[in-house]
């Protein structure tokens, strides 16, 4: 049995890769690496990637909140309000 790409959904016949997490296939041509790699090369899953960007965020967030501006807390508040909208869409 042949695996399909997460991203894209087609079979994977060759130039295929595995998110270094959770190990699902996709097809290297599918992936921008500038969001699906993580500081080391590692190809992530876009699952994977955002939930690692997330972990990321809440270290930023719970060592640095009282250091951030109060127009930018709201730019933030505005981005994230946003993020909730669109993947609510999909659920």
């Amino acid at each position: 049995m042949s695996e399909k790409c997460i991203i894209c959904g087609k079979e994977i016949k060759s130039d295929g890769v595995r998110c270094s997490i959770c190990s699902k296939a996709m097809h290297k041509k599918c992936i921008d690496e500038d969001a699906l790699c993580d500081a080391y090369g590692n190809y992530l899953c876009p699952s994977c990637a955002a939930i690692s960007a997330l972990e990321w965020f809440d270290l930023i967030i719970s060592l640095y909140s009282s250091k951030i501006e109060p127009n930018k807390k709201s730019e933030i508040i505005d981005r994230l309000t946003n993020y909730i909208r669109v993947l609510s869409r999909d659920i």
